[in-house]
């Protein structure tokens, strides 16, 4: 993330005034401004991050990778007592914005965080952390984004054994992916449900938000697990003829990304 090319933006919703934190052009970011307001959810694929979460009976510990300006650790700390959070980004900066511009000192001020494990901010990339943590977890969410793509090393079905050997029993993963509302065989969430699909028996997707109303771009959000037997948020995709993305063709990636 060039936080030397950041932009906040504000403007104002039905629910009140939100402050838009823009990296190169892409959204990164929202919080609402209003004071009893600034632990709730703006993006409407953060809101089906929090519905599909509820999938897990009590998640107590979650791994948040792509930080951004801390909203949904927020969310997560502030409506769970019993949640503790590790998010990750890999500049070191992000909590110091996040502290001066998103309200992030408020919520460890409430909630005595200097003094209990519940926010951990550790300034890593996703799959190294995973390579070189021990700890598991009842969540793993992945919103790691390179401005408007994501990040492709935790795309392959390496990195997707490597997620799953950092769940607990009965863990989930959810994954941020873009895509269209009409999905051919070739998007890249196709390639995304089929790579998980060899490590995890059950796989989904759930329509999160359109990117605009001039557009046919919507975000997706896939859903892995062992255990997971039905979710009734699920959408047909077409992904059994898409390829398995491995680290040793990251072209096939690149080719099936879809751009915004």
């Amino acid at each position: 993330m060039d936080l030397d090319s950041m932009e906040l933006v504000e403007y104002t919703d039905e629910h009140g005034k939100v402050r838009m934190f823009v990296v190169d052009g892409a959204m990164q970011s929202a919080t609402y401004i209003d004071q009893n307001m600034r632990n709730e959810l703006n993006f409407e694929y953060m809101q089906a991050f929090a519905k599909l979460s509820e999938y897990h009976p009590k998640p107590e510990r979650v791994l948040m990778i792509g930080a951004g300006m801390f909203s949904y650790p927020k969310y997560l700390i502030a409506h769970d007592p019993d949640v503790c959070v590790d998010a990750l980004d890999p500049d070191e900066e992000v909590f110091d914005y996040a502290c001066s511009y998103f309200y992030l000192d408020e919520l460890i001020r409430d909630y005595d965080l200097e003094n209990n494990d519940r926010l951990n901010f550790y300034p890593d990339f996703g799959r190294t952390f995973l390579e070189h943590t021990h700890q598991k977890y009842d969540i793993i969410i992945n919103d790691a984004f390179d401005g408007f793509a994501p990040a492709t090393d935790l795309c392959t079905v390496e990195a997707s054994r490597l997620i799953h050997d950092h769940l607990k029993q009965g863990g989930m993963y959810l994954c941020n992916v873009p895509g269209f509302t009409d999905i051919e065989t070739g998007d890249f969430v196709c390639g995304i449900m089929k790579t998980l699909k060899e490590v995890f028996p059950y796989v989904y997707a759930a329509r999160a938000k359109k990117t605009s109303s001039e557009s046919n771009s919507m975000n997706y959000i896939v859903v892995a697990s062992d255990t997971l037997e039905t979710m009734a948020e699920a959408v047909d995709v077409p992904y059994a003829d898409a390829p398995v993305f491995k680290d040793e063709d990251p072209d096939t990636i690149e080719t099936t990304i879809n751009w915004y």
